[in-house]
């Protein structure tokens, strides 16, 4: 036996589930964003590294309001660059140690990924479990009120006439068909 209250709590889980996964979609796409972010970092700094071996290391430099530097590194030296070592402490480092600190973010940041995706599947999958469970029920609950509905009409048609009149593929979620939602 299936009531409107268990149903609407399956209800209430199905939206909670889904609500959950768009985070974690809204999780991915700026953990995706960082990791390019930081890949781009990356292959600037080495870059930088690989020229000044050569001794003609430069680059442009935005430093905002649409203003480009040029920058000429001078000597055979890599230059350093002001490095987030965590907590707000920044430290100066050579372009390849920096680019070996930004590799290893960028590594870390893309098992923070391939964890939130594994998470979202596994919502997923819940959710098309929760949604099953939610359209049985919805099924059960409206058998469970046809014969009561039948009997207060008043003209009673045959059990015959009842399958042969309704059509066997309505869809779900019509707006005057009387079928349960989610939203119910």
């Amino acid at each position: 036996m299936v009531d409107r209250s268990e149903l609407q709590q399956k209800a209430r889980l199905v939206e909670s589930h889904r609500q959950h996964l768009d985070e974690l979609q809204k999780r991915m796409e700026d953990v995706s964003s960082v990791v390019s972010e930081h890949q781009i970092t990356n292959e600037i700094l080495t870059r930088l590294a690989d020229m000044a071996d050569k001794g003609e290391a430069g680059a442009h430099v935005t430093i905002g309001s649409g203003v480009t530097l040029h920058y000429k590194h001078q000597g055979d030296d890599q230059g350093t660059a002001l490095v987030d070592l965590g907590s707000g402490v920044f430290g100066e480092r050579k372009w390849s140690e920096a680019a070996e600190i930004i590799e290893k973010r960028k590594d870390d940041f893309i098992q923070l990924h391939e964890s939130l995706l594994k998470q979202a599947g596994s919502i997923e999958e819940r959710l098309g479990k929760l949604a099953t469970e939610f359209n049985l029920a919805a099924e059960k609950l409206q058998t469970q009120n046809q014969p009561t509905e039948e009997s207060t009409s008043t003209q009673k048609p045959s059990p015959k006439e009842t399958n042969e009149s309704k059509p066997q593929s309505r869809r779900r979620g019509s707006m005057f068909g009387g079928e349960l939602t989610l939203d119910d």
